[in-house]
């Protein structure tokens, strides 16, 4: 799962739990009007996970909302049966008996609700690749049975890589099932289609209807169907939108797209593409080029943060010593004198799914050492990343930054350790296991920063302690790593 799995009420106004089944539970990530989500860890596997735990009130029997239990339960069945890349992963269903929770992936990554929110525009490569990527998912699902209902920007997460996660299956049917009633409407107005306000059984083509809805909003800025719920319903039920292509935009909305979104938001599901392969074969017939398989570095840097900005949902919890930045050659730009910061963000931004917000500390000091865009990401590869990531980052950092000339070797070997330490390696090693389990993937690095400049282990464990951050609680951090010693 990831920071947003839900729409979120401000998180913190439940006690953490220490543990939940297994997993070590470790943050509040949010909080919602029908669960919590938390961070924890598989201690047996040292993975980071979502916890998703319904709120002890709604299992109660005398509950209000009597289905809240058995849609959370639908949708640990509906994601648990589906298995595809751009699919938020289920790990397992638990039932304590006090509680309810769903272990998932963790995902670092931004709703779409972030940019669509903003009433911005996605350029048309990238809201190309996002519904090509969406469309894949829900082919998948639907073979499976399921249909998700509830496709909007909210329940898209675009990972730092540029991959898009299909996220929220609270609602999803899945076929043969009692699960769901045909009346009962839950969704979002404005992205659901119109059998779902009346009383005919919907199939996967409420999904298709979906589709439709998001592609209006990534090419146009805004959705087809606007206004209170009452209006929201009498439009989707009786009015055609404008075609995107009519409206005063600039750039225009090329009109090739026009007859794929009127064909995705026909009133009858019959009228409709018949599943999600058929309207991503539409799509690319409409798009007449090659359409990205990630979101590109461009988007990414709008989407999770204003240029020369972290972004917020991965600014580090421990403040760490920024290398003051030497002065190479070239002609200055914001943040390091000397470098183009577009260049320096690109590769920020590929580094993040690897280091997290360690990547801007990572690309800053390298630029003291290195003259040009091609020594710096070889530099880079051979400091801060493992040996099977490097030769990927250097081809894909000399692709996004035109003018940089590749190196003449690739870094090879193990990670290097920074400076000399009596630190054996297999320690440091474990303890950026435990850590990566409270902070993420800011672990490696401090594990290796810590590891450099500590003479025992108890100093090593204490800087650790001390650069987790206070949401990190450093009792229990300091009793993981000593299990290790």
């Amino acid at each position: 799962m990831s920071a947003r799995p839900f729409e979120f009420e401000p998180a913190g106004l439940a006690p953490v739990p220490r543990q939940l089944g297994k997993y070590v539970v470790s943050q509040v990530l949010g909080e919602g009007a029908m669960g919590i989500v938390y961070k924890a860890v598989d201690p047996h596997i040292h993975r980071p996970v979502a916890i998703k735990a319904i709120r002890a009130p709604l299992l109660a029997p005398g509950a209000k909302d009597l289905a809240a239990a058995t849609r959370f339960r639908t949708e640990a069945q509906a994601a648990g049966r589906l298995s595809h890349p751009n699919i938020v992963s289920v790990y397992e269903y638990g039932d304590t008996g006090h509680e309810c929770y769903i272990a998932m992936e963790y995902v670092d990554g931004t709703s779409l609700l972030e940019l669509t929110g903003r009433g911005e525009r996605l350029p048309l490569d990238d809201a190309l690749s996002v519904m090509l990527q969406l469309l894949d998912a829900l082919a998948c699902a639907h073979a499976q049975g399921v249909w998700h209902r509830d496709i909007k920007p909210a329940n898209l997460l675009i990972t730092p890589d540029g991959r898009l996660k299909v996220t929220d299956f609270g609602i999803a049917r899945i076929d043969s099932s009692d699960r769901t009633h045909h009346t009962t409407v839950l969704g979002s107005p404005g992205y659901m289609a119109p059998e779902r306000y009346t009383d005919e059984a919907p199939d996967q083509r409420v999904d298709i209807f979906s589709c439709g809805v998001l592609l209006y909003e990534l090419l146009t800025g805004g959705t087809p169907f606007r206004g209170s719920s009452s209006a929201v319903m009498y439009q989707v039920l009786n009015q055609d939108p404008p075609a995107p292509s009519s409206l005063a935009l600039q750039p225009a909305v090329p009109s090739r797209f026009d007859s794929v979104i009127a064909h995705a938001l026909a009133k009858r599901a019959a009228d409709r593409f018949a599943d999600a392969a058929q309207m991503r074969h539409a799509l690319c017939l409409a798009a007449d080029r090659p359409i990205r398989p990630t979101v590109s570095i461009d988007t990414l840097l709008r989407l999770r943060g204003a240029p020369g900005e972290l972004p917020t949902q991965v600014m580090p919890r421990a403040s760490a010593p920024s290398a003051p930045p030497a002065s190479p050659p070239a002609a200055s730009a914001p943040g390091v004198p000397g470098w183009d910061a577009a260049t320096l963000q690109r590769i920020e931004t590929l580094l993040l799914p690897q280091l997290g917000p360690m990547a801007r500390l990572v690309v800053r000091d390298a630029t003291r050492h290195c003259h040009d865009v091609g020594s710096l990401i070889a530099r880079i590869a051979g400091d801060a990343l493992d040996p099977e990531e490097r030769q990927a980052f250097i081809q894909q950092a000399n692709a996004a930054c035109p003018g940089s000339r590749p190196p003449k070797s690739v870094p090879s070997g193990p990670l290097p350790v920074l400076g000399t330490t009596p630190m054996r390696p297999d320690l440091v090693e474990k303890a950026q296991r435990v850590l990566a389990g409270h902070i993420g993937p800011l672990a490696t690095l401090l594990a290796r920063r810590a590891a450099a400049n500590a003479s025992t282990r108890e100093q090593f464990f204490s800087t650790l302690a001390d650069q987790a951050g206070e949401e990190v609680d450093r009792k229990q951090l300091l009793a993981d790593l000593w299990r290790i010693a």
